[in-house]
């Protein structure tokens, strides 16, 4: 292992090749599907697809950024490039497919100068979260209306404008094919069952690899027409390049405005979605990684440069990759070469398999990954965040369906910049009552507006606390579009420092994109062990109780009576009579004990809090839900019970976990060694696996009355981490409160019991 302990890339990470190759032989099987789907989703020749991945799989691992990322062609990208394809083709996609070529390339010479000159995280931070999550919103719809015609057979170019696709569906239905429909339907139907069904055996396979063998079958079967199969050049060096045409770009000054308008759009979604997509994969690296955005940037930027030039499509990170890469045991971006190294030899060897795939099958594919980004969750994730969120999603979305990416995503900021502008200005109606007059209405409009540009820090103070030199910053409003400052001036406080935020009386608003900054901030300072304090939220009003959720500091608002819903009345009665203290309100987690379970996916929250003391433990239960990439948007709910003795003599237990089968194996690995059990217990062997730092003062935790007590509860996750303990149930949801209540006797029992083994 490296110095620090984590796999790192370069020469360095060549010793991981026995998991990186493994890892990279299952993404090649993820990937083949997706570039071939993102390709014809995209308007260009299939081949396309799986030339943007070999390149980015030989490229990327060479130039950094992040470390289990796997980077290719993504789905998120493909509405913009058949858009950018008619636009300069006018409406002739081959015409188009070159002229889009030139785009890319310099697309990726624009990221290289952003990467140059700094700019990943200015990127990051230029458009809220809301925007960025409608945008992916509309490119999801945009990508299951433009792929109807593919899975009922209708052959029909494309239009250039989502509107007048929308308006052409019911003329693709009276041009449906039965077997193409047949087929269209059978694959998605497989495509959704094989993403969620529970039964591990199914999933052995990539269900985007399944459906598509599944439906070579059926187009073998119904004998389909060579026009409704994916088009495979005949020589892949002869046919499958395509040089960028640069001669007719720079002969055609009139298509220089569309060009343009083109780089504009591409960089500004793949940059935005490349810099989220690496935060995402950051928060399920066992290894806890971090990616630098800078660096990223320009591994990206020069991707698309080759890319282009061998006629490839946009290439930027992939979560549903990276995640499988994760899955697969991957350590590192070798990983992402040996995923070229297969696709390669599947381009070569497989190419006539390949060309029998039919449209409509991989039309089910890429309907799914966009339905992944548009479900309802999607809109009622939202809505519980704030219905001023809801109204800035909802408008981005049909800004973009009803202009394009680009105009879509500059009116969702306007939007936000009028729903700030909006909540910080007096009503009109103080105006036509006459209590202010209408040029105090509009110094006050002028000042909001001013107030979330302008840095919200107002003063910078040096003091000492707790013997160590802390900087006080007094801050004023803030907005996502005056992070930057704030960020900046951060960046100046010395690494030994802690850091106090302050939120004075001139701190109006705090929107959800600042509050999501905010917690981050504060994840890195618990990683890092470094003191940060926020006071003055408390006096800010939250428009719901999410976490995330706008508050604003303004007497106007006058909070209503708490109402409980059934499960928090039930759990606030268990905390009476267990004797805690309840509290229900949602708020972010901040992982302060380093559990490995706490550490995963993005969105921590907890609710139906209990805590206190019971015999000689500090106890928390609670109800607690994460999202993980590449399903942002699908909540995984469990109750959890953490215990703290008070007795300093429990310090002296080693760092443990006992998992049910393979659970969280990729992430436990890479604290701890697993230990093996044999010998210990027969029945506890089979369906345990146990984990550790020291393998003698593990076994010796593993007493005949842990381990009854173990089997009595099957299936339950138990951590032990610097003597605090975590124990919850993997394959339950929220439990009910009887079945919490015995979810803390078990923990306590567990604890109990390791605690004897030091006696």
């Amino acid at each position: 292992m490296e110095p620090d302990g984590k796999p790192q890339n370069g020469l360095a990470g060549l010793k991981h090749w026995r998991h990186d190759l493994f890892a990279g032989l299952q993404v090649a099987l993820v990937s083949l599907p997706l570039s071939l789907g993102i390709a014809v989703a995209s308007g260009a020749p299939p081949v396309t697809g799986l030339v943007s991945s070999i390149i980015a799989g030989l490229v990327f691992p060479f130039l950094g950024g992040a470390h289990v990322t796997i980077s290719g062609p993504a789905a998120g990208l493909a509405p913009a490039l058949l858009a950018g394809m008619l636009l300069l083709g006018d409406g002739d996609l081959a015409a188009g497919y070159p002229l889009i070529l030139v785009a890319i390339f310099l697309t990726g010479v624009v990221m290289i100068l952003l990467s140059w000159l700094r700019a990943g995280k200015l990127v990051a931070m230029f458009l809220p979260v809301t925007v960025v999550e409608a945008m992916l919103a509309a490119i999801g719809l945009m990508i299951i209306i433009k792929q109807v015609p593919a899975l009922v057979g209708d052959l029909a170019p494309p239009e250039k404008s989502m509107l007048l696709a929308i308006g052409r569906l019911p003329e693709s239905f009276l041009r449906v094919e039965p077997p193409v429909l047949a087929i269209g339907a059978a694959c998605l139907f497989l495509m959704f069952f094989l993403s969620r069904t529970r039964q591990a055996w199914l999933r052995r396979v990539p269900p985007a690899l399944s459906v598509c063998a599944i439906g070579v079958m059926l187009g073998y079967g119904f004998d389909l027409a060579p026009q409704h199969l994916i088009r495979m050049p005949d020589s892949i060096l002869e046919g499958g390049f395509t040089l960028p045409a640069f001669d007719a770009v720079l002969g055609r000054p009139e298509l220089w405005g569309s060009v343009v308008l083109m780089v504009i759009t591409l960089t500004l979604i793949d940059s935005v979605e490349s810099l989220a997509t690496i935060s995402a994969v950051d928060k399920i690296d066992p290894y806890r990684r971090k990616s630098r955005p800078n660096v990223t940037l320009r591994a990206m930027g020069i991707s698309n440069v080759l890319s282009s030039l061998a006629g490839g499509l946009t290439i930027i990170p992939g979560g549903v990759k990276s995640r499988a890469n994760i899955d697969a045991g991957g350590r590192t971006l070798w990983a992402n070469f040996y995923n070229a190294m297969f696709l390669i030899v599947f381009l070569f060897f497989a190419v006539d398999l390949i060309g029998r795939i039919p449209l409509a099958a991989i039309g089910a594919v890429i309907v799914y990954v966009g339905w992944r980004l548009c479900e309802p969750k999607v809109f009622a994730k939202t809505a519980a965040i704030g219905l001023d969120q809801l109204a800035i999603f909802v408008a981005t979305v049909v800004a973009i369906l009803a202009t394009d990416l680009l105009t879509g995503i500059l009116i969702g900021v306007a939007a936000q910049l009028l729903m700030n502008t909006y909540l910080l200005t007096p009503s009109v109606r103080m105006v036509l009552t006459g209590r202010i007059s209408f040029r105090q209405f509009l110094a006050a409009t002028g000042t909001a507006i001013c107030g979330m540009f302008c840095s919200p820090v107002i003063r910078v103070k040096e003091e000492r606390a707790n013997g160590r030199p802390q900087t006080q910053l007094s801050l004023g409003s803030l907005t996502g579009f005056n992070l930057l400052p704030l960020d900046r001036a951060l960046a100046r406080v010395p690494e030994t420092a802690g850091i106090s935020l302050a939120l004075n009386e001139s701190s109006h608003i705090i929107d959800r994109t600042t509050l999501e900054y905010l917690h981050e901030l504060q994840e890195a300072h618990v990683q890092q062990d470094r003191p940060l304090e926020i006071h003055g939220l408390d006096r800010f009003h939250p428009f719901t109780p999410h976490p995330f959720a706008t508050r604003m500091q303004d007497q106007r608002f006058v909070r209503e009576p708490a109402t409980h819903d059934a499960r928090e009345a039930d759990m606030a009665a268990l905390a009476r009579r267990l004797g805690l203290k309840f509290s229900p309100a949602v708020a972010a987690v901040l992982n302060r004990h380093d559990f490995v379970y706490l550490r995963r996916g993005a969105n921590r929250q907890e609710w139906n809090v209990m805590t206190g003391l019971r015999g000689d433990a500090h106890v928390k239960l609670f109800d607690y839900s994460h999202t993980a990439a590449p399903e942002y948007y699908v909540e995984h709910r469990h109750t959890l019970a953490i215990l703290r003795l008070c007795d300093e003599a429990s310090a002296a237990l080693p760092n443990l976990a006992f998992t049910p089968g393979d659970y969280l194996e990729r992430y436990l690995v890479a604290d701890y060694r697993e230990i093996d059990p044999a010998g210990i217990d027969a029945e506890f062997a089979r369906h345990t696996r146990v984990y550790g730092d020291d393998a003698a003062r593990v076994r010796a935790c593993l007493t005949p009355e842990l381990i009854r007590q173990l089997l009595a509860h099957p299936g339950t996750y138990v951590e032990l981490r610097d003597s605090v303990l975590l124990v919850f149930r993997p394959a339950r949801g929220l439990e009910a409160p009887d079945a919490a209540e015995d979810l803390l006797a078990h923990a306590e029992a567990i604890m109990a019991r390791l605690v004897r083994t030091l006696r």
